[in-house]
This record gives structure tokens, C-alpha cells and sequence, in this order.
């Protein structure tokens, strides 16, 4: 799906109505939707996190969060126990997001649920900066990572005035930080369609909504 607030907050209410629950937050960075969460009902209980970054995991922790340091493309999750998955802006940044994907329903209950936020090859924000930026990390990944130096203040000030528009708040200097490396300078992001999304469901056997 096209990543939109709108529609996490959609999925969120409809497994809010669900007692006895938990929540898998594949991807989930620093914890920027943990707030979130718990305005729907979800407590620090029903959440387990995951993230690649120790620093992110160690930071959750302390926060007293469920985090465990792992890949989306080899979750160190057992068979079939999460209700429910969220997991955004993630496996369009891996070298094989079918295996991604197949990991996240691995872990899903037969009748549980997926939300799923990737770049939409339709949208012109998601096609036009991936393929805009190209040269930036063509230079940062072959030449010198000096170069973030150079754009880092204009992406500042550019992402931090689009989530302001969009989302209604600024973002930490963390939280802009890792969206500049996310948008910018990953050195990979795959463009979804509606085929392709479609695609991924039918051969994990999933019903999109």
C-alpha cells in the first residue's frame, strides 16, 4: 500500500476492538509510532519490536518495550504468533523483498493481520525523489559519504516542513535524519503497484483490503 497515515490509523482501530492481542512492529526504528499505539488501547504489553539498529533496540528497552535486535529477511520469531504485523517503509529497501515478506507472514496467525507501507511507483513524491536522488547516491556509495554533509541541511528543512503538512508535528533531529538516509541515500528502494502488491499476497496465500 501507499504509505498514508490515514490508513494505519484504520487498521489500528479495527484490531483496537480485538481484546487480548499483540502487535508486531517490524521496522519500528526509534518507536516513532508507539504513541500512537497506545492512543488506541494497545499497551506496552500486547507490543513486540523489532529493528536492525541495536541502538534503537537498547533505547525501546529502556523504555521497558519487548525489542529484539533482527533482520525482516530472517525474524527470530517462531511460527504463527502474531496476531497482528505492521511493518513500514521496510522491505522496499531490501535486496529481496518477496523473502521479506514471506518472513512477516510466517509469523502471522493464519486469520491475523498485516499492515504493509512501501513506496507506490505511482505516486510522483516516491518516484520522482528515487529517481532524482540517483545521482546523490551514486555519489555517496561510490565516491564520498561527504556528500551528505553538503545536502543534509535542504533535506532537512524539506522533510521536516513536508511532516509538518502532513503529519501535523516536526520530527526529532533522529527520526529526519533516518528519513534522509531512508528517501535519499538507501542504496536500494523498490517501487509497488497495486500488480505487484497483489502479486506478493497471492503467493503467500494473504487477502488484500
Amino acid at each position: 500500500r501507499e504509505r498514508s497515515d490515514s490508513h494505519v490509523l484504520v487498521f489500528l482501530k479495527k484490531i483496537s476492538l480485538v481484546t487480548n492481542f499483540n502487535l508486531y512492529d517490524i521496522g519500528c526504528g526509534i518507536g516513532f509510532w508507539m504513541d500512537t499505539y497506545h492512543r488506541f488501547g494497545i499497551s506496552k504489553k500486547q507490543i513486540v519490536a523489532l529493528d536492525l539498529a541495536v541502538e534503537n533496540v537498547e533505547g525501546l528497552r529502556r523504555k521497558g518495550y519487548s525489542a529484539v535486535e533482527g533482520s525482516v529477511l530472517e525474524l527470530p520469531f517462531a511460527d504463527e504468533l502474531a496476531d497482528n504485523v505492521i511493518c513500514q517503509g521496510v522491505i522496499h529497501h531490501v535486496h529481496n523483498y518477496k523473502k521479506a515478506f514471506g518472513e512477516i507472514v510466517r509469523i502471522l496467525r493464519k486469520e491475523g493481520n498485516l499492515y504493509i507501507s512501501v513506496y507506490n511507483k505511482w505516486h510522483p513524491y516516491f518516484y520522482l525523489a528515487h529517481k532524482m536522488t540517483f545521482p546523490i547516491r551514486f555519489i555517496y556509495w561510490n565516491y564520498t559519504k561527504k556528500i551528505l554533509d553538503v545536502i543534509y541541511p535542504f533535506f532537512y528543512i524539506l522533510f521536516q516542513t513536508m511532516t509538518r503538512i502532513t503529519m501535523g508535528k516536526f520530527l526529532d533531529k533522529k527520526s529526519c535524519r533516518t528519513l534522509i538516509m531512508d528517501q535519499v541515500i538507501t542504496p536500494r528502494a523498490h517501487l509497488f503497484g497495486k500488480l505487484e502488491i497483489n502479486k506478493l499476497a497471492k503467493d503467500f496465500n494473504c487477502t488484500v483490503e
